[in-house]
């Protein structure tokens, strides 16, 4: 696909770019210690961008909305979104904005773990009347606290989308929020939240895990959900856990795993999916995603995400319902 790509609206992702640097070490180096790499490759990435590219890929084009600098990777960058299915009308091209920089260090010795290094400008974005009548009346929000939190006004902002029935979705890594009671704004306003190890004990803050969602799950009444890798994920709703286990593979880049499961888990619930069937899919096209290599690998149609499914042999959803 490439030229204009015209979306409905319906699914609007916010947030920036970036430029993603590759890097090979035989393993990542202790504090102080010096050790040899090769660089390895110069991508388009930004979380927002890769779910947003990994969505789109099913065949549903989203929208995405946020800032853009405009300089000379703005004209490739937009090619790029356009010919991956992406609606780019409502992407903010500016030499005021800044992209972010990763710097991924992939080792020989763990092949299925990532060291990333991100540097991040940071910005400042008040809507258009044109951006807020979208963002506003969308039916599936995706993005970060860190980016939406740049929104003038953000908590006008959701409230005003919750009212029109918008129903948002956030990744939450742990650098991407300061605390729970801090960020309470933007958790109790999402319908669907979604955590890895690392920011679940984060959020919990020496709490239970259960205790902390629980609590999450009661102001909501929505999904959390808790990605565990290799070992699949869980998804809590307020009188239910559902449990899948993860898949097997030889994974060389996990770069974008996160991504690919949570876009394509709200792609499963947008499409009317069960959470059991939303939950096992997205597992699945994950777990497939490190398998290649890029931010964006995990960019797949319907039928590439149900042959892996096939040939791995988990044909059913595998899922442990717990009371």
């Amino acid at each position: 696909m490439s030229g204009t790509v015209t979306s409905n609206d319906t699914v609007v992702f916010f947030g920036s770019h970036a430029v993603d640097h590759y890097v090979r070490c035989q393993y990542w180096p202790s504090e102080g210690q010096k050790i040899n790499a090769v660089p390895a490759g110069r991508v388009y990435g930004g979380m927002i961008p890769n779910a947003a590219s990994i969505y789109a890929g099913y065949g549903l084009p989203p929208t995405l909305m946020g800032p853009l600098q405009d300089n000379e990777d703005a004209d490739p960058i937009l090619a790029e979104m356009a010919s991956n299915g992406i609606d780019t009308r409502l992407v903010r091209r500016s030499p005021q904005f800044s992209n972010s920089y990763a710097y991924n260090f992939l080792s020989e010795r763990n092949a299925g773990e990532k060291t990333l290094i991100i540097i991040d400008p940071g910005y400042e974005f008040a809507l258009t009347p044109d951006e807020h009548k979208v963002f506003t009346g969308a039916k599936f929000i995706y993005s970060t606290i860190a980016h939406l939190g740049r929104i003038a006004g953000i908590r006008d902002v959701l409230a005003q989308a919750r009212a029109n029935g918008a129903r948002l979705f956030i990744d939450v890594e742990a650098e991407s929020f300061h605390s729970a009671k801090e960020d309470w704004w933007a958790f109790s306003a999402a319908h669907f939240v979604s955590f890895n190890d690392e920011s679940i004990a984060k959020f919990r803050d020496g709490t239970s895990a259960e205790k902390a969602i629980g609590k999450l799950l009661e102001d909501t009444g929505g999904e959390v959900i808790l990605t565990r890798g290799k070992e699949g994920c869980e998804v809590h709703l307020p009188h239910t856990r559902i449990r899948i286990a993860g898949h097997v593979v030889s994974a060389v880049d996990p770069l974008g795993a996160g991504d690919t499961f949570n876009s394509t888990y709200l792609y499963g619930r947008a499409c009317g999916w069960s959470v059991e069937r939303s939950a096992h899919f997205a597992n699945a096209a994950a777990a497939r995603s490190t398998t290649l290599v890029g931010p964006r690998s995990g960019r797949a149609s319907v039928l590439d995400v149900e042959e892996f499914i096939r040939m791995s042999g988990r044909t059913d959803a595998a899922a442990a319902v717990l009371a």
